[in-house]
């Protein structure tokens, strides 16, 4: 019966790094007042590091783009990014169409507007 209790034990560990987030929004930037979308929200983008909550392992990073400054929800995409520092947002184009993140990582985004607007 140990070994049972001692085999869910060590499952549900695993389960829980792999589930359970820490996030970290490392850079931030919010849609200028000269863009206008249908929903009338205001939107921001950032890159948000995240990490397992019980062992601290890295994850792939995330672009979030939504209505809410904190980026706790929205649209994410996620990519990996290898170095020492964490990727920053360099440059941010919003159009009607969507929006072109620029990183000092190399990396080069357009997520579709349709991609994060409505919502929450």
């Amino acid at each position: 019966m140990g070994l049972i209790i001692g085999i869910l034990g060590t499952v549900a560990v695993v389960w829980a790094d792999g589930e359970l987030r820490d996030t970290k929004v490392i850079s931030r930037v919010q849609q200028p007042v000269s863009v206008r979308y249908p929903d009338g929200s205001i939107h921001h983008a950032g890159v948000v590091r995240v990490r397992s909550r019980v062992f601290g392992r890295h994850r792939p990073y995330e672009v979030v783009i939504g209505r809410d400054p904190g980026l706790s929800y929205g649209h994410s995409v996620t990519f990996e990014a290898t170095g020492e520092d964490a990727p920053r947002i360099t440059g941010a184009e919003w159009r009607q169409d969507g929006v072109r993140i620029t990183l000092d990582s190399g990396h080069d985004l357009f997520v579709p507007a349709r991609k994060f607007l409505g919502g929450r």
